[in-house]
């Protein structure tokens, strides 16, 4: 699906000062400005449908850094986690986002074409005509407020290569992690005594020079996760990859990654 761009601005180049005729002014442009790299909350969702309009508020986040996305949320109305993640590409006013994995797995084939329109406070985003379950077709406007523009090396968007762990209960792990404008997002599909699970968190993230982080959960799919501090330790390998430690009841567990 394809959206005309909404937001430009223009710009004037100032007169050089010069003796005699004045100079004319050149032709006004049209400049694209890109979108910041950064964590973004939400503030509101508008969400037409054959003519009926909604309202929602929820708590999600997104993450754009180094040419990737990642959302997450509890959706209310599929009671389930929402989260996907892929390549962002800035198109003259335009974010170009094909998503490569969300909350159930690897995807392919979907690519949205954003309308951006930067505010003071971040942007709006407009989606039309997205295609929903059943087939339904929604236009959406998505209120976004800037929470921060930090950066750390470990920006960007990653997929689990290894995890050390000594958990007799799980046989299968796989995660998605973002890292960007000073807060991560985590994706996780694994199987547990035989049933599969998937679940999230998002939160607030520092990291020192000697790879000392601290992430504060915000909201997760694991209640009692959210707002829990947690102390990891990183280490950036070489540019497109990096390890994580932590512990995880009275265990050290030890995870790589590979930059997506």
């Amino acid at each position: 699906m394809s959206v005309k761009p909404l937001f430009h601005i223009s710009t004037i180049m100032a007169l050089g000062a010069c003796s005699g005729e004045p100079t004319p002014l050149p032709a006004v442009s049209e400049v694209s400005v890109a979108l910041p790299d950064g964590a973004y909350l939400i503030g509101g969702v508008t969400v037409t449908e054959n003519g009926e309009v909604r309202q929602y508020t929820r708590d999600q986040i997104k993450i754009y850094s180094n040419g990737r996305f990642m959302y997450a949320f509890n959706n209310a109305q599929t009671e389930s986690i929402d989260v996907g993640a892929g390549d962002a590409n800035w198109s003259n006013g335009v974010m170009v986002e094909v998503p490569r994995v969300n909350h159930d797995g690897p995807v392919s084939g979907y690519r949205f074409d954003i309308a951006i329109d930067q505010t003071e406070t971040g942007f709006e985003q407009t989606i039309i005509g997205m295609e929903y379950e059943g087939g339904r077709l929604l236009d959406m406007v998505e209120v976004w407020n800037t929470a921060s523009t930090a950066t750390s090396p470990f920006d960007g968007l990653w997929t689990l290569e290894a995890r050390e762990s000594a958990d007799p209960d799980v046989t299968a792990f796989s995660e998605t992690k973002m890292i960007g404008g000073g807060h991560f997002i985590w994706l996780q599909n694994v199987v547990i005594e035989g049933e599969k699970a998937k679940n999230f968190g998002f939160g607030s993230f520092t990291v020192d020079t000697d790879g000392n982080a601290i992430e504060t959960t915000m909201i997760s799919s694991f209640s009692d996760y959210e707002g829990t501090v947690n102390e990891v330790k990183m280490e950036l390998v070489d540019e497109n990859h990096f390890t994580q430690s932590f512990t995880n009841n009275s265990e050290v567990v030890t995870q790589s990654y590979v930059r997506m």
